[in-house]
């Protein structure tokens, strides 16, 4: 556009020198008509002139005005470009911390993963392990129960309570009325069940002996039932260890005297079934507290 604007000033510095000489040769000697020829020339080409030199104001109006609409806009722009650079920034620093709590996270996440599978793995052993002594209890009552099949009937039961298999003997199988002597039947009785104790050394046997609530009456070395209950359950005991195949380690021997009934009621009946020598099968459960711990 600068260009043009010389351009056009070149032209009309021509124009006037023409119109000089024009003026100066009319002057001296040309004919007025041609005078007036020329100068009509010179005032269309002034009146372009006039009317070239307003466009180029409105054009340099409307430059200056695009100019400053540029500016402007290039500043928004310079201004959009630091405020997006600086929520870059600040969002970066915020999602570097997200990025480090979420990695945190997933590390944790992991972890624990770990540890469920560990867990889950150990309760799956535990599960199986006591499944394994379910079945093995199952097996001895049916063991002993076969063993013992003779005597049923003649106050004798095997029963499974929990994770215990209860071999329970009334004192008329074994015992006189207040001697802990056994008779020779409660003998033969104790006798098969220890063979059988012998071939499950993973099973451990508590002798409880029991008495009904009537005091004792007998005299020497013993007191009351309490004393009665924990003579029956030694001569019990000692008779099973004599198979050298049972570890003495498995047994634990207890009276319970008449603090522990099967019946409260007090009646005959009840006190019969009161009076009662129990042996207490359970399996070691030392392996399994050692994976529980």
């Amino acid at each position: 556009m600068y260009y043009t604007v010389n351009r056009f000033n070149m032209r009309r510095l021509k124009i006037t020198a023409l119109a000089l000489a024009v003026l100066v040769t009319a002057t001296s000697c040309v004919s007025t008509k041609k005078y007036n020829s020329l100068n009509a020339e010179a005032m269309r080409l002034d009146s372009e002139r006039v009317r070239g030199m307003n466009t180029i104001a409105q054009l340099r109006d409307q430059l200056d005005e695009s100019t400053r609409n540029y500016d402007q806009l290039e500043a928004d722009h310079a201004k959009l470009k630091t405020d997006y650079q600086r929520f870059l920034e600040t969002n970066s620093e915020e999602a570097s911390r997200m990025l480090l709590e979420l990695q945190n996270s997933q590390e944790e996440l992991n972890r624990s993963r770990e540890m469920l599978a560990e867990r889950e793995k150990h309760v799956a052993e535990l599960e199986q392990m006591l499944s394994n002594r379910e079945a093995a209890l199952e097996e001895i009552r049916r063991k002993v129960a076969d063993a013992l099949l003779g005597f049923e009937g003649k106050g004798l039961t095997v029963t499974q309570r929990g994770s215990h298999v209860y071999v329970s003997m009334e004192d008329k199988l074994l015992f006189k009325s207040g001697s802990f002597n056994i008779d020779p039947e409660g003998a033969r009785v104790v006798g098969e069940l220890a063979v059988v104790l012998a071939q499950n050394p993973d099973i451990n046997i508590m002798v409880e002996g029991h008495t009904d609530n009537v005091p004792y009456r007998g005299s020497g070395q013993l007191q009351d039932n309490l004393d009665l209950s924990v003579k029956r359950a030694t001569t019990v005991t000692r008779l099973i260890l004599e198979n050298k195949e049972i570890d003495p380690s498995r047994i634990t021997s207890a009276g319970r005297g008449e603090y522990l009934p099967l019946d409260d009621s007090d009646s005959a009946e009840a006190r019969q079934r009161n009076r009662r020598t129990e042996i207490i099968l359970t399996p070691n459960l030392e392996e399994l507290l050692e994976l529980m711990e």
